[in-house]
């Protein structure tokens, strides 16, 4: 609990200080899927599995973990990379808990009124960036594999070459396996990041697919607009 305790209080003063790094692509999907574990188990359906008898002694204090992580959420506040990160995270994000986080701060009088707000905002902002995330879901439809990372399953932003296996895959994602591994995931050759090749034709190919997504969505709308009878009733 004491290591638990120390980790947190830093997390929330170098958030606070360099809230820049902390939102860098390999870094910020790591940092919100813990947030959004440690808040479900805090205030989530199981946290009553929490309960521990002389806590104190051990130094479980959940009412102040649970303030010093709505703090490292609040040092993000302003970060839409933060925010969409929140929003991706499948396994732990629940809009729930925020509501349920906000109601037990109200309870004990953790958070000033000003930070309450801001509380709130942040979850609407995360929630919309939930929605936005599906909405580009729907319109993008079926996403052929290649242009999909092989790790992530997702679409690449920023596609590169490794140069030993010559596997494509995104940028974020080889940056983040490098923080705990230093070798090519496919080959297991060592590999530092400043050795990836930009994969040109894969972006390319991408922001066609995106094009003709987007212009296919966007002519859908055109024809449903134009396809709506004049309102002559006024």
């Amino acid at each position: 609990m004491q290591l638990t305790n120390e980790t947190v209080a830093m997390l929330k003063l170098f958030t606070e200080a360099l809230e820049d790094s902390f939102t860098m692509p390999e870094i910020v999907q790591r940092l919100a899927d813990m947030l959004d574990y440690n808040l479900d188990a805090l205030v989530g359906p199981k946290s009553s599995n929490l309960k521990v008898e002389n806590g104190e002694e051990y130094g479980w204090r959940p009412k102040q973990m649970l303030a010093e992580i709505v703090d490292v959420y609040l040092n993000l506040k302003d970060k839409t990379a933060f925010h969409r990160a929140v929003a991706r995270d499948g396994r732990s994000y629940k809009p729930s808990n925020f509501t349920k986080a906000m109601t037990i701060m109200q309870r004990y009088a953790l958070k000033s009124p000003e930070q309450l707000q801001e509380w709130e905002k942040l979850g609407n902002l995360i929630q919309a960036a939930r929605e936005a995330d599906e909405q580009e879901e729907q319109d993008y439809g079926d996403i052929p594999d290649e242009l999909c990372d092989p790790l992530m399953a997702t679409l690449m932003e920023d596609p590169v070459i490794l140069p030993r296996s010559r596997v494509t895959l995104d940028r974020s994602t080889i940056r983040s396996h490098l923080l705990s591994d230093p070798n090519d995931p496919f080959n297991r050759t060592p590999l530092k990041i400043e050795d990836v090749i930009p994969d040109v034709e894969m972006k390319a190919r991408i922001e066609a697919f995106k094009a003709e997504k987007r212009g296919k969505k966007n002519g859908e709308a055109s024809a449903a607009v134009e396809g709506e009878p004049m309102d002559t009733s006024g």
